[in-house]
């Protein structure tokens, strides 16, 4: 096929659109403006605002504030929020943050504050009135979650209702379900019998075309490595963890999008870490994603977002080698990975012919990876597959990463491209073979 022309492998999934090519990939914010070092911050996405807010988390000094930021995303700029008088929450870190879409206002509960003081209050920030109120007083009342910091809950805007899982207490770690309306002002234990095991610092999504609240990972001896979910209609929760899983962790960002996509990137397990891992809840599996060729430093305690109308999600801050105030964006966040369309662990290698062939403009690829002892584990392989041109520049690089056992399908988007023949090349180990297909337009 002749000399292929070096491009970066940085994409696992690519669309070809109007003659440039989109692909997912990390990008750093060029941000103006001046804001502190922080971790174990929270972060919200203000649709009215199209800003990134975050409340509190610990500083450079490792003391908790109290104070909010806003990142407007038309000019990238930070600026302090401050509020108009009345009363403030305490300064604080690890507790949860949740936009409330009815009251355009953003709510926070629990985490640890100064003296290790530990809190179950509920506050609300009105964006309107650029002012908190309290919601749920911070105490020892009885039928109410203890004080706790580490949790991980979701807010359900449309019933008004938190749902919190474990965290930990002045008593330990803990492993019991709350909820909480924000209407009624009523807390309701949700403990059933089979749940996740006791744990802190994990992390959480709500799942809100499926109903599900979904927690990961977390700390309790030492890093965990499960996925959980829990039917918010019945409080009813199920371990999900397939046996192929990303390095325990805790302290990492999560973000969900909508079709039982989840992600979650960087966090601290036996040091700090920047890989990012895909789980498809349909499919009950964990896949790998490159990040590619630029991706920000490992970290832990950093936050995020993710904006569905812009698909892409936003990094701030946190800890790794040293402390971190940068602000980073992954872009084009459903695009990435590739569906995997069968259950049977096919025997051999093999990529298919793709359908349609001849294609104008899209077309699919299918192929298959064996269990193979001399790959990852046997039942993980590193996996590439290459779209050339006749000459045999390299178009794009689709799929470039760790796969276990199954059988795959790639979309393929000629739009930008003109008809002619274009190879594809599926390789893996010693494995290598190429298919042909024909853009007709």
């Amino acid at each position: 096929m002749g000399l292929i022309k070096p491009l970066i492998h940085i994409v696992l999934f690519y669309l070809v659109l109007t003659g440039s090519i989109m692909y997912s990939q990390w990008s750093k914010i060029n941000t103006s403006g001046s804001v502190p070092h922080l971790k174990n911050a929270t972060a919200i996405y203000d649709p009215v605002g199209n800003r990134m807010i975050v409340f509190g988390g610990r500083n450079a000094a490792g003391e908790p504030v109290g104070v909010i930021w806003s990142l407007n995303l038309l000019n990238n700029s930070w600026v302090q929020i401050i509020p108009n008088g009345g009363p403030n929450p305490p300064a604080r870190f690890t507790h949860n943050a949740y936009y409330h879409q009815n009251a355009n206002a953003m709510i926070i509960w629990s985490g640890q504050g100064v003296s290790s003081a530990l809190y179950n209050d509920v506050w609300r920030f009105s964006f309107a009135s650029n002012s908190w109120s309290l919601v749920w007083p911070d105490g020892n009342a009885s039928g109410v979650p203890v004080k706790r910091y580490g949790t991980a809950s979701v807010f359900e805007p449309v019933s008004g209702k938190i749902t919190t899982f474990a965290g930990f207490t002045a008593n330990g770690r803990f492993d019991d379900t709350w909820s909480f309306d924000v209407n009624s002002l009523i807390w309701q234990e949700r403990t059933n019998s089979v749940h996740p095991p006791k744990r802190c610092l994990h992390s959480a999504v709500y799942a809100s075309d499926l109903g599900k609240f979904v927690i990961y990972g977390g700390q309790d001896t030492g890093p965990l490595d499960d996925i959980w979910q829990c039917t918010l209609s019945n409080y009813q929760w199920e371990n999900i963890t397939p046996q192929i899983k990303p390095p325990a962790r805790f302290w990492n960002t999560m973000i969900y999008y909508t079709g039982g996509n989840i992600l979650i990137f960087g966090g601290l397990g036996t040091s700090a870490r920047n890989d990012m891992w895909k789980y498809r809840m349909s499919a009950g599996v964990w896949e790998y994603i490159n990040p590619g060729a630029t991706v920000p430093a490992a970290r832990w305690g950093h936050t995020g977002i993710y904006i569905q109308s812009e698909d892409r999600m936003i990094i701030f801050g946190g800890e790794g080698d040293s402390l971190y105030k940068d602000t980073w964006q992954y872009s084009n966040v459903s695009a990435i990975g590739i569906e995997p369309i069968s259950n049977v662990i096919p025997k051999e290698y093999k990529l298919e012919q793709n359908y349609p062939n001849p294609f104008n403009p899209v077309t699919k690829i299918r192929f298959k990876i064996p269990n193979d002892k001399s790959a990852i584990g046997e039942q993980m392989s590193n996996v590439k597959l290459e779209v050339f041109d006749i000459t045999g520049g390299l178009i794009v690089v689709s799929v470039d990463g760790i796969l276990q056992a199954g059988e795959y399908e790639v979309g393929f988007d000629g739009s930008g491209l003109p008809s002619g023949v274009y190879f594809y090349r599926l390789s893996s180990g010693s494995f290598v073979q190429t298919q042909k297909m024909i853009l007709l337009k």
